[in-house]
């Protein structure tokens, strides 16, 4: 019997990237485009496990689509390929074909924009000169305890009431 492979953290990491840049957006493209069009266009480059047109509420495509390969090298072969090679009739510029967020680079997007929405640099706090810092802090400590969800604040609350009887 064979001694079982075991892949190193650097193996590990590298096989999670293949599996998740497997996965392409598709921009610019012309809105009449069905998912059988998409696929005709990408399939030269590989198998496609899955094509989705982005629609709106009402049905109508927003120009976009997802294309997912059976492997990286597929997605990267029709990125090299597709990418501003054209202009779709009616899409104001070239076709765009790139890998889609991962659901981590998704995330950490949204709290870099949850950030700068909420003021992560206040310029008020620049006003009060002495208390500038001072105000700012309180400015990020408000922030960080608005990103708690009201059932984490109260299981705290409950927390410190059991600690201190």
């Amino acid at each position: 019997m064979g001694i079982p492979f075991m892949p190193s953290p650097l193996d590990q990491q590298l096989l999670g990237r293949d599996r998740a840049y497997r996965k392409l957006f598709v921009g610019m493209l012309n809105k009449q485009q069905s998912e059988d069009d998409v696929r005709r266009l990408f399939e030269a480059f590989g198998n496609i496990e899955e094509c989705t047109i982005l629609r709106g509420p009402d049905g109508n495509s927003k120009g976009c689509a997802f294309v997912k390969y059976s492997s990286h090298a597929e997605a990267q072969a029709a990125i090299n390929a597709l990418h501003g090679s054209q202009t779709m009739p009616g899409a104001s510029s070239s076709l765009v074909v790139k890998f889609a967020d991962t659901d981590k680079e998704r995330t950490m997007r949204r709290m870099q924009q949850m950030a700068g929405q909420m003021g992560m640099f206040n310029p008020m706090a620049i006003q009060f000169g002495a208390y500038g810092a001072y105000a700012q802090a309180v400015s990020i400590d408000s922030m960080t305890l608005n990103a708690f969800s009201e059932a984490d604040f109260q299981a705290v609350t409950v927390d410190i009431g059991a600690s201190s009887i």
